[in-house]
């Protein structure tokens, strides 16, 4: 049967117009194809974009420092300002917060170009088999400088590793900045570095290890020092920790130059710069002293060195890993015998009679300094009453005192009680009396008149001797023709620290360092077991010259009658050209003004103090302005236990 010509024309017209829909489904199709797969090569480049950022060496470095600070950002709901972080104990979001924002660093960079003749820093670095991750940050952290005006001057020290030196070149390659010099053999750590040296054109020569961190700003706050003292020729900043998650901890807030801290341990550290002309005077590092060449050099900076700066802030990040040094120093004992050697050396060089020993279990050390001369001691001790405190104070002098040339005079001030006045008929010691109202000063100050000896011993009644060579210890520095006076550990009953030094501070008035911190405490550099300087020290436990204390008159009896006139008479030792050394190695218990309540400072005195010394409170050189980074008081400042006289 012949089909009918208009269904057939009907049936075409059907297909056609399915044929047409599905062409053009088809090409709707292709057209997403061609759009999905545009997308995938673009997500395919973004990816790969990305990798090469995460693999770079500047990203790693970016994400350890500000991920902690994103962090915490979101658990206080949204992105803050430095200045809008929550206070916290904690260290790492505090150093965070310290941090010069991305605007601050920019305008040290504009500052920086529009130097007419900036100084030259030469940064550098011996490497050797360092993993490739810690050198790239250790690198990427000089390339990150807000001061412009480095050059990064590396010795490899023939690393086994080839990708060590392949990676070198690349970086060198990257930025002219940067050199690299090949040792052919290892050498060391000491002739790595002075290899490296040796290439350096810079004015001013600063030391990075392989693996650690540079803050962004650390070279333009050290051209800004440099600028405010042109005859510097050591400079140091303050440093801290970093683990291996990024993780900033142990701060180490250190004080300005203290010549005795120097001689207890390698407290410069890091960050240090040292003028190039005097580093090429002392031949740079030497050989034979490894793991403490550093040191070594310090100590010999220092004899030479017109003038030593420090730069209270931390720009350097020594990180914690299994080959550094930074985890404990009692894991290296090469290291700290190395630093024991150069300690020796330096005493020989300065002519000092006296032996080197080494403390606790890490790079610290004693400087025990050979008694020349067993000069006559008096130990002047102000009391009333209380027996069983004076009592206590004197036999446990003569029970304990190894020293073998002292006298004990009691200045009594109007004791009534007849168990007292019975008691001093039993002892063999000198009673000198002082009747009238309190007066520290004047108490003391008559008593200095009645001896005869060359060295006194101020003393509080209410303090108790722990070890028999405290007071030999003492004198071991109060023969130094450059000090004027020594303080001693004073310990709570329940072992805690009462005094170790006088701290000042512009807020407050004076106040004792470490006070309350646990006997054996490291905190800080392990500061509180080494003897160091400080701007005054207690009179609780004082030895000092008789004729110093004579030229500067003795405690001031008419201003500072009970509290502060100890400070006061440091700081005119200070004034005069002497130094005071605080030594942990006098240990004594005391009960802190039990009997006349010396514990208690008068705010009419403190004011005198602080109008009479204005500069040491706008800045006492050891303390630091950061002591206060965890929100607790500062030492000196309100709330901060005051110092008790």
């Amino acid at each position: 049967m012949t089909p009918d010509p208009a269904e057939l024309e009907r049936r075409l017209a059907t297909r056609t117009a399915e044929l047409n829909a599905a062409h053009r489904r088809i090409d709707e199709l292709l057209d997403k194809a061609r759009s999905l797969r545009e997308t995938k090569e673009k997500l395919a480049a973004i990816r790969t974009e990305r990798d090469t950022l995460r693999a770079s060496p500047e990203y790693r470095l970016g994400r350890k420092l500000i991920g902690p600070f994103r962090k915490l950002a979101r658990a206080i709901g949204g992105k803050p300002k430095a200045a809008e972080l929550p206070a916290s104990p904690d260290y790492h979001a505090w150093l965070l917060s310290q941090r010069p924002s991305p605007e601050e660093l920019q305008a040290m960079r504009d500052a920086a170009s529009q130097l007419a003749a900036p100084v030259l820093i030469s940064i550098v670095m011996p490497v050797f088999n360092t993993p490739l991750s810690m050198l790239e940050e250790a690198v990427a952290s000089v390339r990150a400088q807000s001061y412009p005006h480095w050059e990064l001057l590396v010795a490899d020290d023939a690393s086994d590793d080839a990708r060590v030196s392949a990676r070198l070149l690349e970086l060198a390659a990257g930025d002219s900045r940067i050199r690299v010099t090949t040792l052919d053999r290892n050498q060391g750590i000491a002739l790595a570095t002075n290899a490296a040296i040796a290439t350096a054109t810079g004015e001013f020569v600063g030391f990075l290890d392989h693996d650690d961190w540079l803050e962004p700003h650390a070279l333009s706050a050290v051209a800004r020092r440099i600028e405010e003292f042109p005859d510097a020729d050591l400079l140091y900043s303050d440093e801290d920790k970093v683990d291996p998650a990024g993780r900033f901890h142990q701060p180490f807030f250190k004080p300005d130059w203290s010549p005795d801290a120097l001689l207890s341990n390698n407290y410069l550290c890091h960050f240090t710069l040292i003028r190039r002309g005097l580093l090429s005077a002392l031949g740079g590092f030497r050989a034979g002293f490894d793991g403490a060449q550093d040191y070594d050099l310090f100590l010999r900076a220092a004899e030479g060195a017109r003038r030593i700066v420090h730069i209270p802030a931390v720009l350097y990040h020594w990180r914690v890993s299994s080959h550094s040094t930074a985890g404990a120093a009692s894991q290296k004992p090469a290291a700290i015998e190395s630093g024991a050697r150069a300690l020796r050396d330096a005493l020989s060089r300065r002519g000092i009679r006296g032996s080197v020993e080494t403390v606790g279990n890490g790079a610290r050390y004693r400087v025990r300094r050979a008694i020349l001369r067993t000069e006559k001691i008096a130990i002047i001790i102000p009391t009333r009453d209380r027996l069983e405190l004076v009592k206590r104070c004197i036999e446990s002098i003569t029970a304990r005192t190894d020293y073998p040339n002292y006298e004990i005079v009691i200045a009594d001030n109007d004791s009534r009680s007849a168990e007292t006045l019975d008691y001093y008929k039993t002892i063999p010691h000198r009673i000198v009396p002082f009747p009238g109202p309190f007066n520290y000063s004047a108490i003391n100050n008559y008593a200095v008149r009645q001896v005869d000896a060359p060295w006194i011993l101020f003393l509080n009644n209410d303090i108790e001797v722990i070890n028999a060579d405290w007071l030999t210890s003492m004198a071991e520095h109060i023969q130094r023709p450059e000090i004027g006076a020594v303080g001693a550990k004073l310990l709570f009953p329940d072992h805690t620290v009462q005094h170790a030094g006088v701290l000042l501070a512009e807020k407050g008035t004076a106040s004792h360092a470490y006070c309350h911190a646990a006997a054996a405490s490291s905190e800080n550099g392990g500061h509180l077991q080494l003897i160091r300087n400080y701007s005054a020290v207690t009179a609780a436990c004082m030895l000092t010259r008789r004729s110093l204390f004579e030229q500067a008159g003795g405690f001031d009896e008419m201003e500072l009658a009970v509290t502060y006139n100890d400070v006061d008479y440091c700081l005119k030792l200070i004034h005069a050209g002497f130094q005071i050394v605080y030594t942990p190695f006098a240990q004594l218990f005391h009960y802190e003004s039990a009997s006349r309540g010396r514990g208690r400072s008068d705010p009419a005195e403190g004011r005198i103090l602080k109008q009479r010394w204005p500069a040491f409170f706008s800045h006492d050189p050891y303390s630091n302005p950061n002591l206060g980074w965890d929100a607790t008081p500062r030492p000196g400042e309100a709330g901060a236990k005051p110092a008790p006289g």
